[in-house]
């Protein structure tokens, strides 16, 4: 007994709505990493998700380099102050309005991140810094100073972080989608196999 063969086009299909699903869900979940120097430093910022929504939270990751080696900085003291809202006036110094921490926040020496060796995470490289359930709960462009201190010396580095307005999130519901319609197509080509 012969069974017909499937059409190729229906087979490339399906593997292209897969690629281009993975490719939106990766985007989706993708961390954000902008590079400055300062100092003596070479500072890499990423911030995960990209684009953090109001009331979401996010991690932000600060990795130090000393930028004449290129060897990674351990044992910083690395402080992120009160962010300021892009184009808002300065002189009180500094709006926390927009922003809620899940631990305090020293006004004199800004909030401590931690240092991913000193916590026993494996999957960090030497050098980062991490602060976690960052949540603002005001749109716009905010502006995020963020001072190092070692035996290098002090530093401060200042970074953009847009902060979106909530909603739904297109690219992760058409993600799902995907996923939900290449399921179908691969029920249906399975079940015309059997027949």
């Amino acid at each position: 007994m012969s069974y017909p063969r499937k059409p190729i086009s229906k087979i490339l299909l399906t593997i292209s709505l897969l690629l281009l699903t993975l490719m939106f869900a990766s985007n989706a979940f993708a961390a954000s990493q902008l590079e400055q120097d300062a100092g003596p430093y070479q500072v890499i910022m990423q911030m995960n998700p990209e684009t953090p929504m109001v009331n979401q939270s996010g991690t932000m990751t600060i990795i130090v380099k000393n930028k004449a080696t290129g060897q990674p900085v351990t044992g910083a003291k690395v402080t992120m102050s009160n962010p300021t809202m892009m184009g808002s006036n300065s002189n009180d110094g500094g709006n926390m309005a927009g922003m809620d921490m899940s631990s305090s926040m020293n006004n004199q020496s800004g909030m401590v991140m931690q240092e991913q060796s000193s916590m026993g995470s494996m999957s960090m490289e030497a050098g980062s810094y991490m602060m976690q359930n960052m949540t603002f709960n005001q749109p716009g462009q905010w502006n995020q100073a963020i001072t190092i201190s070692s035996s290098l010396g002090q530093s401060t580095v200042n970074f953009p972080i847009t902060v979106g307005k909530s909603g739904p999130n297109y690219v992760l519901i058409g993600s799902v989608a995907g996923v939900v319609v290449i399921a179908g197509i691969i029920a249906a080509v399975l079940k015309g196999k059997k027949k």
